[in-house]
């Protein structure tokens, strides 16, 4: 299969480049090429294994990648950091890193590889508790990256079995298990959007095998908010879906009381993240131009309105995550790549291929880190590399939304979406 050993050879190039950070001028063009060529070479067909080989596949090159080290990305760290402080009876939300009232933890070599160390936590409760979890476990990265390359895998799976309920091609599947974004945010990286992800394909795949899949939904809400909204739309279905509702409700109850001493500072690494951040933006800094400081104000109304309607008009979940995901990639002042998965896969089951190009495009965002100064932290975010990711995706999109609009047939309800 010569698109999968093209995924596999990639991989092991890139994990033997070593530190990514240090080589992310290399690194960017490996991925690029990486994407290029699982596109253009000859996927898997049909076959009856095809949900093991999906699986066993996807798994094989994120376990390749597992021998890097997570240069790309800090996150991790904190993961583990704010695991580590959490299992030990500390608070996250009341304390961040540099807290000078966690003087006794100076000494954990986590702590001193943590970004913005002055903020204090930005993830939800039941997320604290699984880095807790992890933590306790081993105060590594590896139990991390670990867990978010087998959910990861299984999101490969899930979209393999969703295709085939829907009586799809299940390509869209194999292009989640081979190209490099997803491959090197969840092994690569060990973020937790993998995770949450994988609640978001269950929950699919569960409407459509006729439950509800609201706990899913539920659960990838509590660890990372996005989820939330396919939750809020399973709500109106009529397939039993109190009893989950019940369920994930208590636990959003409970999750945050281990945490209540925080009181409003809950939300303060939160607020600081979405008042002050920002990178990578395709919308946000052409309306920042003309709008200003209330531009955040502004594209977060226009988003609201935007889930709202999807809601309120669409009754496959799937369409559903598609517009919220997409609205929080092209309206957020902040576009990690990892956060591109939110619109991609649920684009993978709906048909949007447009997504796809961005995915494959996306890690040329990393070329920043060329521009890094080490002593400083501080990098330059050029124009050219946005103009390079984005514009391919709104030129494709673009063209799909005028063929669909200008030809005959019935209305398509993604169309805006392609």
């Amino acid at each position: 299969m010569p698109a999968i050993l093209w995924a596999l050879v990639c991989a092991v190039v890139l994990v033997g480049l070593g530190d990514l950070r240090d080589n992310a001028t290399a690194a960017v063009a490996l991925m690029l090429a990486w994407g290029a060529g699982v596109l253009a070479l000859p996927r898997p067909k049909q076959r009856p294994d095809v949900l093991r080989s999906v699986f066993l596949i996807a798994l094989l090159v994120r376990v390749v990648m597992l021998a890097s080290a997570p240069s790309l990305s800090d996150d991790i760290y904190r993961y583990v950091w704010e695991g580590t402080l959490t299992a030990a009876g500390g608070n996250p939300y009341l304390h961040a890193p540099a807290d000078p009232a966690l003087a006794a933890w100076l000494t954990d070599p986590n702590r001193a590889l943590v970004n913005h160390p002055e903020v204090s936590s930005i993830y939800p409760p039941l997320a604290m508790g699984l880095f807790a979890l992890l933590s306790s476990i081993w105060a590594d990265p590896l139990p991390f990256r670990l867990l978010s390359a087998l959910a990861d895998a299984g999101t490969a799976w899930m979209l393999a079995r969703i295709l085939l309920q829907r009586r799809l091609p299940v390509d869209g599947a194999w292009l989640y298990a081979l190209l490099p974004l997803a491959i090197v945010e969840s092994a690569g990286s060990g973020h937790l959007d993998p995770i949450a992800l994988f609640c978001l394909a269950a929950a699919i795949d569960a409407w459509d095998r006729q439950r509800t899949g609201i706990v899913w939904a539920g659960v990838g809400a509590l660890l990372k908010l996005l989820p939330g909204v396919v939750f809020v739309a399973l709500l109106k279905r009529p397939r039993q879906v109190w009893p989950g509702a019940l369920v994930i409700g208590l636990l959003a109850l409970a999750s945050p009381l281990p945490f209540a001493e925080a009181g409003p500072t809950l939300l303060r690494g939160f607020g600081t993240y979405a008042a002050h951040w920002s990178f990578n933006g395709s919308v946000f800094p052409l309306v920042e131009l003309v709008v200003g400081e209330s531009t955040r104000f502004l594209l977060v109304g226009v988003g609201a309105v935007v889930v709202g309607g999807a809601i309120r008009r669409f009754h496959d979940p799937a369409e559903v995550a598609l517009w919220a995901g997409g609205a929080f990639v092209l309206l957020s002042p902040t576009v990690h790549p990892w956060y591109v998965g939110w619109a991609w896969v649920p684009a993978l089951i709906c048909g949007a291929h447009a997504w796809t190009l961005l995915a494959a495009l996306m890690p040329l965002a990393y070329i920043v880190l060329a521009t890094l100064d080490p002593a400083t932290g501080a990098w330059e975010e050029g124009v050219w590399p946005r103009l390079v990711i984005y514009g391919p995706f709104f030129a494709m999109a673009g063209w799909r939304a005028f063929r669909n609009a200008t030809t005959p047939g019935p209305a398509i309800s993604r169309v805006a979406a392609r």
